[in-house]
């Protein structure tokens, strides 16, 4: 017989050919996936294996149920008051009462030197809560040192605590300068309108200095070119100008702005041969925003807050937007009631640059005497222009 096209038996060895194909390429697919399956196990593997050595080295002795910590700035401007606190740290998952004695608080210089330092013997005993601390020491309550000369200095701590020396060091600079302060300085300004602005300077060394100042210089720069420069004369000595006392070098300078855009303003003068500048970020514009639309408040407060540890947190305007945001802000108010804080502040100029958060007020340590007994506390924050209004709230509860 005669066949149009492949004969049964050419056929079926074909079909045969393409079941051969067909296995020999499932067969492949699953040693890949096998491999494939087989290399994440391992990846698990080391990556289990791994995290369970690196917390192996975590040992006892290299985290301590009871840990000394220094807060201070690394870097100190002589002039003012130098500002450490040392807290105790309970690293402990336990509620435990613990007796401190013997605690040494020690200031040395680099020629190891003692500048300053406080003990306290008698022992003190206090109950902790699981990975919670407790503030042993604050200089500014003790001491107000301010007259520390340019250098390097370690903070050294210890205390006996349940019977176990703990220590601690820190190391700092401290910087002597003379610091040009600006006053009456907006983040902007309208086309056509001039800054009227106030110049001082700041005494930040370690001790009483006469001063011999040159002239001011002043330049506005926009996208890195000079659009404007001038030179004011000052007066030229100063005697016994004292640690941290502000002197007056321009009662009123007049900075031209004609052109929208983002500047920088750079003032700089000589003091005692000592070049001094302070660079500050400017924008003009056309108009300001109509409302509070692409802004909202937003704080970093506890919801709870024990009365035992010191209490710090910033009330902030946040940017949303992808936009530069400029406002002229009526009002602002917050409040913490039923106390008596209630802070004010305004008419002022804001800008927040895209997706940015802007501070419009603090609650410092030393303002927790606000905050006499337990129970929960409201803070109310107003925020107004000529046109909108936004207010916030929220509840910190207190304890003991």
């Amino acid at each position: 017989m005669k066949y149009l096209s492949r004969d049964p038996e050419s056929w079926r060895k074909k079909e045969q050919e393409i079941a051969k194909r067909e296995r020999e390429k499932t067969q492949r697919y699953r040693r890949r996936g096998f491999y494939f399956l087989l290399l994440n196990l391992v990846a698990v593997f080391i990556f289990f294996f791994g995290i369970r050595s690196y917390y192996a080295q975590l040992s006892i002795e290299k985290a301590p149920p009871n840990q000394l910590l220094i807060q201070c700035e690394d870097t100190h401007s002589a002039g003012v008051p130098l500002d450490v606190q040392i807290r105790l740290y309970n690293n402990s998952e336990k509620r435990r009462e613990i007796v401190i004695s013997d605690f040494t608080f020690q200031i040395i210089n680099s020629d190891k030197q003692q500048v300053y330092s406080f003990k306290q013997t008698q022992p003190v005993r206090s109950v902790f809560e699981p990975f919670t601390s407790r503030l042993l020491f604050d200089l500014k309550r003790e001491k107000e040192i301010t007259n520390l000369p340019s250098g390097e200095y370690v903070i050294h701590v210890e205390a006996i605590v349940d019977g176990k020396k703990v220590s601690a060091e820190k190391k700092f600079m401290s910087v002597e300068r003379y610091e040009l302060i600006v006053e009456n300085f907006s983040d902007f300004y309208y086309v056509g309108e001039n800054a009227q602005l106030k110049l001082f300077l700041v005494n930040q060394t370690s001790r009483v200095q006469d001063l011999r100042i040159d002239p001011v210089s002043v330049t506005l720069k926009h996208d890195g070119k000079i659009v404007w420069q001038n030179t004011v004369q000052v007066e030229p000595f100063w005697q016994n100008v004292k640690v941290g006392e502000l002197i007056e070098l321009i009662e009123t300078l007049l900075v031209p702005f004609d052109k929208e855009g983002v500047y920088s303003l750079q003032l700089e003068c000589v003091v005692n041969g000592s070049t001094n500048s302070l660079v500050l970020p400017v924008a003009c514009i056309n108009e300001a925003e109509k409302n509070l639309k692409k802004v909202k408040v937003y704080t970093d407060a506890p919801k709870i807050y024990n009365m035992r540890t010191p209490l710090q947190f910033s009330v902030y305007l946040l940017n949303e937007s992808r936009d530069d945001v400029f406002l002229e802000i009526e009002e602002i108010i917050v409040s913490l009631l039923p106390t008596s804080l209630n802070f004010k502040k305004g008419p002022v100029r804001m800008w927040l640059a895209p997706y940015s958060k802007y501070e419009i007020f603090r609650f410092y340590p030393y303002s927790v005497s606000a905050i006499t007994q337990p129970g929960n506390y409201r803070l109310l924050v107003k925020v107004a222009t000529k046109n909108d209004r936004l207010d916030f709230e929220t509840t910190l509860q207190v304890s003991e």
